[in-house]
């Protein structure tokens, strides 16, 4: 890590903004939800092309709806799956290491697939999509605070070299 908690112009490095996510629980298991979002989408996928009527609530509905609707043919319904889990394994990667954006971007993301549930009317993964929503910001929250508290402390200048000259 840097001496100090600034670069030369004021910024946090990349290995600072990840230390200090990584300080915080709140940050940690905020980034985790878009593992296991990715992780519950991935077995829902294999569960659907199973032919098996169960799924978690909490998995992307997107996922689920392409698993639908391509269902006869696979690779279609497989590279869409694999674009969404990709996109949520990484925006978990990110926010893991201190990107307030990502956190952003998978939250947009994230309540825009909690809409086809609402248009469909099932509650149960909304509410879950809510839950982890929650998660989510109040990891972004967190992040966002503790960046900024760390790019408001002063940085001290380094101390003059002391004169040895007896005059």
């Amino acid at each position: 890590m840097a001496e100090n908690a600034f670069t030369q112009n004021g910024a946090l490095s990349s290995e600072e903004r990840a230390a200090l996510a990584k300080s915080d629980s709140k940050i940690v298991s905020g980034a985790r939800w878009f593992w296991w979002i990715a992780g519950l989408s991935l077995i829902n996928t294999i569960l659907i092309h199973s032919g098996s009527d169960t799924s978690f609530v909490i998995g992307l509905g997107f996922t689920l709806l392409a698993d639908a609707i391509f269902q006869t043919i696979k690779p279609i319904a497989f590279g869409i799956d694999a674009v969404a889990l990709g996109f949520f394994f990484a925006m978990g990667w990110f926010a893991l290491r201190g990107h307030v954006w990502a956190f952003i971007v998978g939250i947009v993301f994230y309540a825009c697939d909690a809409g086809i549930y609402l248009f469909g009317g099932d509650w149960m993964p909304v509410a879950f999509h809510a839950l982890a929503l929650y998660y989510l910001i109040r990891a972004t929250v967190t992040l966002r605070a503790t960046l900024k508290s760390a790019a408001s402390v002063p940085v001290e200048p380094p101390p003059l070299p002391q004169s040895t000259s007896g005059t």
